[in-house]
């Protein structure tokens, strides 16, 4: 859910950002801003602190959010360099960048998307994610402990600790932290995307989810795991590295991110009126108690459909089918409370 933001908007950040402490940012480079306090960070927090804020998170949250989370990082005596990033690949850039430039606390602020796209460079690095979450779904974070609220977030850069995680490879060419899935769920995520810039909240997530409760054909698949071989047709099957997606819904209600495992929630095809009774257990993860329902653990998991079918993860369209998902154990530092 990153969308592109090339406009005039931004240059009213820069202004905003300009005041007392350093010059406007130019956008046409990727020299961005330095805004220091007088004081460092706390005592075993990194101190080199890059801050890179995606201003279309959350509906226009980042371009919104700025000055007050500029005021409260202040406040709180943190040095930090800012950047603002205006595609997911320059943002993907800016974070190569402040690795090679020794930044050993890299913050994305932002939604999941915001997060996932930050986390590509830094699988395997000694440098630790920070997370702002100014997105719609906040599944990340909030699966971290990292509370939807700027006094937390700056709090947390000033006093955090580092917690390892695992990350899943998806086909040795990306990585994601959180949930990804097929079917029913994905289809939903690929409209929630696109409504997520008009309609606030859960209501991004839930009417699209009434809306494929309608349309939704089953598709079927072979899913290979550790242990065995699955085949037939699907409602939706996820995988998480985490907990929740789509703001809450506990779809594997048994994961940890560092447990080095893959969980994964496959659902059989049910009649409309017992989707309905199924959706609304997803959000407690009772849903896992259904009898349609199959619950798995793994660390490799390899998925082939005859009809293509497309992986989301993270809130972001990663691949089609065929795929495989590899756990790759406690590689990514995050800092947390």
């Amino acid at each position: 859910m990153f969308a592109s933001l090339l406009n005039p908007a931004i240059g009213g950040i820069a202004r905003l950002a300009s005041e007392a402490f350093y010059e406007p940012i130019n956008l046409e480079s990727v020299d961005g801003e330095f805004m220091r306090a007088r004081a460092g960070v706390a005592r075993g927090i990194p101190r080199k602190i890059k801050i890179i804020v995606n201003p279309s998170a959350g509906g226009g949250n980042g371009r919104r959010l700025f000055p007050l989370l500029r005021q409260k990082l202040l406040e709180r005596q943190i040095s930090f360099h800012l950047q603002f990033s205006e595609t997911p690949e320059h943002l993907r850039h800016l974070t190569r960048q402040s690795l090679g430039e020794g930044y050993n606390l890299i913050v994305a602020c932002g939604g999941d998307g915001t997060t996932h796209l930050a986390l590509q460079s830094l699988v395997g690095e000694k440098a630790v994610l920070g997370i702002v979450p100014l997105g719609t779904g906040n599944d990340i974070p909030r699966n971290l402990g990292i509370e939807d609220d700027l006094d937390f977030s700056c709090d947390l850069l000033a006093g955090g600790r580092v917690q390892k995680i695992d990350v899943i490879r998806v086909n040795d060419e990306e990585y994601m932290a959180g949930v990804g899935g097929v079917g029913f769920d994905s289809e939903v995520n690929a409209i929630a995307n696109r409504l997520s810039r008009y309609v606030p909240g859960k209501a991004a997530y839930v009417l699209p989810v009434l809306l494929k409760t309608l349309t939704y054909k089953p598709k079927e698949i072979v899913l290979r795991t550790d242990q065995e071989t699955l085949q037939g047709p699907i409602l939706m099957v996820a995988f998480g590295n985490i907990k929740s997606y789509g703001k809450g819904m506990q779809i594997t209600p048994l994961a940890e991110p560092d447990d080095g495992l893959l969980d994964i929630c496959w659902v059989d095809p049910v009649k409309t009126l017992r989707l309905y009774r199924f959706f609304p257990t997803v959000f407690s993860g009772e849903h896992i108690e259904m009898p349609e329902v199959r619950y798995y653990r793994s660390k490799i998991v390899r998925l082939e459909s005859e009809i293509p079918m497309e992986l989301y993860g993270d809130g972001e369209l990663l691949c089609r089918t065929p795929f495989t998902l590899r756990v790759v154990p406690q590689s990514l530092r995050v800092l947390v409370p």
